[in-house]
């Protein structure tokens, strides 16, 4: 128990420990989903309340949890209190009869820049280290050849270290049917509670907490460079970190193109069957439409071919498709190309690049 001076602010406090015991118990017995941090440890707990009788219990424990965390604040700015933050702060979350709730945890990455005078002072203590244990003379010899790399680097070269060994969570919520009305934030280690007499997990209560991660990052086109002396994080110049953000401008750039001819195809293909004249034309009209899809899984793949051959040859402008298939695709137009006559096209330029390739 911490020592105070404020006779009333101790009370608070234990009247406050019943609180936060309370609360999580509540939590824990209606737990629905729980993270885990970085040493395994259960954290961040959500619980799911539907009995009716307990609703103005947990309103009463979340009031009193922010009464205190408004009192300790308070105190704080007055003087330094006995207590740290992370043992009132953030409030828990407890949300009321909401509409819909989703759940996402995602892999959560931070990043920090450091000198080449900072990690060459790390290396120098490492090895300093490691020469007062006997038979430590590989991992000296590998230290001293990682610390070649940033001895030759200019003075005050700065370094991006990207750590991404944890999770984060985010949660949307909707208080009303309309889907576009949706607020999103994160709840603390404290948790949170969700209560209402008409909710069920996976019918408008729904967990999306797989950590694969498959969006395209600038990290993904850039190498890291050997540092052992930053072990949790991969370590980049920023001069790579800016070839990364061209990178994946590029994709997006190249992914939007895609994007917008598929729209096209599907609203032009909508407006075609419209126009059926009877069963037999629209499984006409139909069967042309799969088709013209197949095709577009042709050309798709196509441009993304072009795209990495033109990221592999380390090219850094900004090009638009065309000028990717320019450049990279020994193609001068599609125009006149259309969906019918767009496979041999492209198989006979596949064939020719082949044949340049051997």
């Amino acid at each position: 128990m911490p020592n105070f001076s404020d006779l009333e602010f101790e009370k608070r406090y234990k009247q406050f420990l019943q609180v936060q015991h309370d609360w999580l118990t509540l939590i824990t017995d209606n737990k629905f989903f729980s993270d885990t941090n970085a040493v395994g440890e259960e954290c961040r707990p959500a619980g799911l309340l539907t009995d009716s009788s307990q609703f103005q219990h947990a309103q009463h424990l979340l009031a009193e949890w922010q009464s205190f965390a408004d009192l300790a604040e308070e105190k704080r700015k007055e003087r330094s209190i006995a207590i740290t933050t992370n043992l009132y702060l953030p409030v828990p979350v407890l949300l009321i009869n909401p509409a819909y709730v989703q759940i996402d945890r995602f892999r959560a990455t931070a990043t920090a820049n450091h000198k080449r005078e900072d990690i060459l002072m790390r290396y120098e203590k490492q090895i300093g280290k490691l020469k007062k244990i006997t038979h430590a003379f590989g991992a000296i010899m590998t230290l001293e050849d990682e610390r070649k790399y940033f001895e030759a680097a200019p003075v005050a070269t700065v370094f991006r270290a990207r750590t991404s060994t944890y999770t984060d969570i985010q949660v949307s919520v909707r208080h009303t049917a309309d889907q576009q009305e949706v607020d999103k934030f994160r709840y603390g280690a404290h948790g949170m509670l969700i209560i209402g007499d008409d909710l069920a997990l996976g019918r408008n209560i729904k967990l999306n907490v797989s950590v694969s991660n498959t969006k395209s990052s600038l990290y993904d086109f850039i190498q890291p460079i050997p540092c052992s002396v930053l072990p949790s994080a991969q370590v980049y110049t920023l001069e790579d970190v800016e070839l990364g953000k061209k990178m994946v401008s590029q994709r997006a750039s190249v992914a939007y193109a895609v994007k917008q001819r598929r729209y096209q195809f599907d609203k032009r293909a909508k407006e075609k069957m419209a126009r059926a004249k009877g069963p037999e034309e629209a499984r006409a009209i139909s069967q042309e439409i799969e088709t013209g899809r197949e095709v577009l899984e042709l050309m798709d793949a196509h441009d993304f071919e072009l795209l990495d051959r033109k990221l592999a040859a380390g090219d850094e402008s900004q090009l638009t498709m065309l000028q990717i298939r320019e450049r990279y695709g020994n193609e001068s137009d599609r125009t006149g190309k259309n969906i019918r006559n767009m496979p041999e096209f492209l198989a006979k330029l596949i064939a020719k690049e082949e044949k340049k390739g051997n």
